[in-house]
Formats: C-alpha cells, sequence, structure tokens
C-alpha cells in the first residue's frame, strides 16, 4: 500500500510541472532620448574650456589671520583638510605618529579659521591631538592600546 501512495504523491508533485505559468508582462526601457553623440561634443567643449578635472578650492584665497572668517564644507579626512588648511594659511603641516583615519564632518559658514581648528579638534580628539604653533600646524596621533595599556 505504501508503494500506491507514494507513486500516486510522485505523479501528482509531477503534475505540478505540467501546469501552465502565470505570465508577466516585460516592461521594456524607454528609448533615451539624449544619445552619445550628441553629449559627447559638449564634454569636449567644457574638457577644452578647462571647466572639467579642475581641483576645487573649498576655501577662497589664502588666510590672513585667525580671525579671519571661512565657510567650509568638508566630508572626508580631517589630514587632507588640515594640510590645505595650513597651505592656505602659510604654515606647514605636519603630523607624528601612526596615520589613522581621522573623518569628520563640517558645514559651517562665517566662522573664524580658530573656530574651525576648534571643530576639528573636537571631531578628532578621541585619536589624535592638534596642535597650532606660530609657523606650523601639527597633528600628534595617539599611541595605540595594546591589551587594555598604551603601547
Amino acid at each position: 500500500m505504501k508503494p500506491s501512495y507514494l507513486a500516486t504523491l510522485g505523479l501528482f508533485l509531477l503534475s505540478g510541472c505540467q501546469a501552465p505559468q502565470a505570465k508577466h508582462p516585460i516592461s521594456t526601457p524607454q528609448p533615451i532620448s539624449i544619445h552619445t553623440e550628441q553629449i559627447s561634443p559638449s564634454l569636449q567643449d567644457l574638457a577644452l574650456n578647462g571647466v572639467l578635472n579642475q581641483k576645487v578650492h573649498f576655501v577662497p584665497g589664502s588666510i590672513r589671520a585667525n580671525s579671519q572668517r571661512l565657510s567650509v564644507t568638508w566630508d572626508g579626512d580631517a589630514i587632507e583638510l588640515l594640510a590645505e588648511l595650513a597651505r592656505q594659511r602659510g604654515l606647514s603641516f605636519a603630523y607624528t605618529g601612526v596615520r589613522l583615519p581621522l573623518p569628520v564632518t563640517i558645514h559651517v559658514q562665517d566662522v573664524t579659521f580658530e573656530t574651525l581648528l576648534r571643530i576639528i579638534r573636537t571631531q578628532t580628539d578621541w585619536r589624535a591631538q592638534l596642535d597650532q604653533q606660530s609657523r606650523e600646524l601639527r597633528v600628534y596621533f595617539m599611541l595605540p592600546l595594546k591589551q587594555g595599556a598604551l603601547a
């Protein structure tokens, strides 16, 4: 009796393969109205005029004093931001220790250079210390921990 049940079950399962499949409409993508032949000359014109591939400075001009007001938008590594700020301030930039990523997010308008450094310090003090001297801006990276103690 068991073989008849198994045979019936097998036929029942195989009959499911013969059932008609439901058809789902396939949407075709609409043709692109602007072709690459139309875009290429525009890109070439922009490249020849020097608009493309230009380095964008986030702080205009140079920074003459710590009290000068700035507007900065930055999402990235603090070392890159500090190197650019030091260059524009006329300071040399250096870091001491093992360089680690220092992610910062800064969106400020009309703040002084000193306030901007304080904002950067707030976001990086957990891993590095920022020090400004008369001719140098330096980042001191913290020593890594080894089994709960400083190395």
